[in-house]
């Protein structure tokens, strides 16, 4: 299957490629990369997974069925839904007072479609952003 790999720093993508291969050997590369970047002096290296659920618009085309078909999880009258998986490799990150900012990631998923892609790299890229700002515009939303 394809496989998609982003690497953000700072809020920015610095790379991103799709390349063919198993979801776990490609991610055991990319976490070998990673620890190479690795400051264990200075950061914790944490891999995390979790499922992000897609909608695709029906009808899926055999191809697309083909590489989602075991990620489904239901639909509804105009969409298909499945969860992917997404890891998320963290190389570069700090405690501030009580909150965890991740400065560089690499995050790693099947790549599906450019739709979704663009959605991983969107986060990809929030992962890396400094939270401080989001916040503020919570609470300014909050009154």
């Amino acid at each position: 299957m394809k496989i998609l790999i982003i690497k953000s720093e700072n809020g920015k993508i610095t790379s991103e490629k799709v390349m063919d291969g198993e979801i776990g050997k490609v991610l055991r590369e990319v976490a070998k990369e990673a620890l190479e970047e690795w400051n264990e002096l200075t950061s914790d290296f944490i891999i995390m997974h979790d499922m992000e659920e897609v909608r695709i618009p029906l009808p899926l085309k055999p191809d697309l069925y083909e590489s989602i078909k075991n990620f489904l999880v239901g639909k509804d009258k105009k969409e298909a839904i499945a969860k992917i998986p997404v890891y998320v490799i963290s190389y570069e990150n700090e405690w501030k007072e009580s909150d965890f900012q991740d400065k560089k990631v690499y995050v790693v998923s099947y790549y599906i479609n450019d739709e979704i892609k663009k959605n991983i790299i969107e986060d990809a890229t929030q992962i890396t952003s400094e939270h401080k700002e989001l916040e503020e515009g919570e609470e300014e939303e909050e009154e």
